[in-house]
């Protein structure tokens, strides 16, 4: 049997190049395919699953899966001590072959939204490639307390009952949305019932949120220029009318707002703490006079608190909706930025009267975060590990930026200019305006480094060259490699052009 079956399978298609399902599948549906042609009949043993996967080059866990699905669906057995064993499958015979006849794709119409979203989504700013430096938005990976995580994590499973492995609340774990709640009220100057707490993904899940309960097609949506790329895409492909808003010394202009012709407008968009990509702080009076406009217009302001705790932990500014009396902010945070981007999870606080629409938009979408990461996240808050950690990463993040930037003025001199951000987790290389910061930005990629166009941050008008860069994710030694092979592509392309 050995000795003819990876023959048989290739007969039975597994060999065949327009098959594009999971080796595993592909694997079972040849060998039930064989044995509805009688190839292998009733009785017939497979070979051992370490033994075929060395015939077919295959890993044995993928041999393992095949064997399941053929055991599940009752095509062969299990014989403990002698291995597997072909069944007499007359009776799936036909049941097989009526749902395998048809090779017809169906493809109905996608929908209006899913084609806004795929047409907006190069807007977006994200990378293929596997490596950090300079990946922008990422904390000093290497710092991450995993001794910690991991003990809390066995702690979890050993204290864990089996009413906490049930379904919970959709809008996140109580004990964390209440340690968010206390953390916030010491850091953040934020006063909230712990059930305005909603517990997301990240920052992108949080736009899509209030995409989702507030912005119907042709609402305005108003935006700092320049912004988060990835919001942009997110409110163009809810096709919402984007209003761009100028910046000055004090933040967002509401001067530049007035000069427009506005309607209605539903939400404005701002990051405050430290302006994102732009670095620029607003001033306390400037949100006072913010939330006195946002009020008269009854438009909510979605408040991206991005980038505080890097910016602000010494000298911390009062949030916008610190200073709100009037439930017209929604706040939200993240920590992946703190943390680490794989760990998922962040937190909207929302005016109480949304809070059953977004409930309902939980329960009939998304559901709710891992329970135990959730539950890890509370205790890790709750041990003060998180206050620990942020004074970490922040001196490691304005060591490795003072490293970044001395490196990279005496590579590149007076040939490119960082722009002088002195706090966040991101630079800003101004490019020439002969050089397209897109194409710079494909260039360094394919030669293994990430940096994103500048000019992606701006949602309307004139645009920036430049590229956003990264620098705490890495050490000194990779910092100073990175940067050197930069220059030289970087002079190569002048070179190509």
């Amino acid at each position: 049997m050995r000795n003819n079956l990876s023959s048989i399978l290739s007969a039975n298609g597994f060999n065949d190049p327009a098959n594009v399902q999971s080796l595993y599948l592909k694997l079972s549906g040849s060998i039930i395919r064989a044995i509805i042609a009688k190839d292998l009949e009733s009785g017939d043993r497979l070979p051992p699953t370490r033994v075929l996967g060395n015939d077919l080059n295959l890993s044995r866990s993928t041999v393992i899966k095949a064997y399941e699905i053929l055991c599940a669906e009752n095509y062969i057995s299990p014989v403990q001590g002698s291995g597997y064993f072909i069944n007499d499958v007359q009776i799936k015979k036909i049941k097989y072959s009526l749902r395998s006849t048809s090779r017809r794709d169906v493809k109905p119409n996608l929908s209006k939204r899913a084609i806004q979203f795929k047409k907006h989504v190069h807007l977006m700013n994200h990378s293929a490639h596997q490596g950090i430096a300079f990946r922008p938005g990422l904390p000093p990976l290497d710092v991450f307390p995993i001794r910690q995580w991991q003990t809390l994590t066995n702690n979890y499973w050993k204290e864990v009952t089996f009413q906490e492995m049930s379904y919970g609340d959709p809008l996140g774990l109580e004990s964390l949305r209440r340690n968010i709640a206390d953390y916030l009220k010491i850091y953040r100057n934020i006063k909230c019932d712990a059930r305005q707490v909603v517990i997301v993904t990240g920052s992108l899940n949080s736009l899509s949120i209030a995409g989702d309960l507030l912005v119907d097609e042709g609402d305005e949506v108003i935006m700092e220029t320049p912004t988060y790329a990835n919001a942009i895409a997110v409110f163009k492909g809810l096709k919402a009318k984007i209003v761009a808003a100028q910046l000055d010394s004090e933040g967002l202009s509401l001067e530049s707002i007035k000069k427009v012709k506005l309607d209605s407008p539903k939400l404005l968009y701002v990051t405050p703490s430290n302006q994102y990509p732009s670095g620029v702080k607003m001033s306390l009076e400037r949100r006072l006079e913010l939330l006195d406009w946002a009020s008269k217009k009854n438009c909510l302001i979605l408040e991206d608190d991005y980038d505080h705790e890097f910016s602000n932990w010494e000298n911390p500014i009062t949030s916008i909706f610190g200073l709100d009396r009037s439930n017209s902010v929604i706040y939200q945070g993240t920590f992946n930025k703190l943390l680490h981007p794989s760990v998922r999870l962040g937190y909207l606080i929302v005016p109480p009267y949304l809070l059953p629409a977004i409930e309902a938009l939980y329960e009939q979408t998304i559901r709710f975060v891992s329970p135990i990461t959730q539950k890890i996240m509370s205790a890790f808050i709750e041990k003060d590990y998180l206050s620990n950690h942020i004074r970490k990463v922040v001196q490691v993040s304005n060591e490795r930026r003072s490293i970044f930037r001395d490196c990279f003025d005496k590579h590149f001199e007076e040939d490119v200019k960082l722009h002088p951000l002195n706090e966040g987790l991101h630079l800003i290389a101004k490019l020439p305006a002969h050089i397209d910061d897109i194409k710079m930005s494909n260039y360094l990629e394919k030669n293994g480094i990430v940096a994103f166009p500048y000019s992606k941050y701006f949602p309307k008008g004139l645009k920036e060259n430049g590229l956003l860069m990264g620098f705490s994710s890495v050490g000194k030694r990779v910092i100073e490699e990175k940067i050197g092979k930069m220059h030289k592509l970087f002079q190569d392309y002048l070179l190509i052009k």
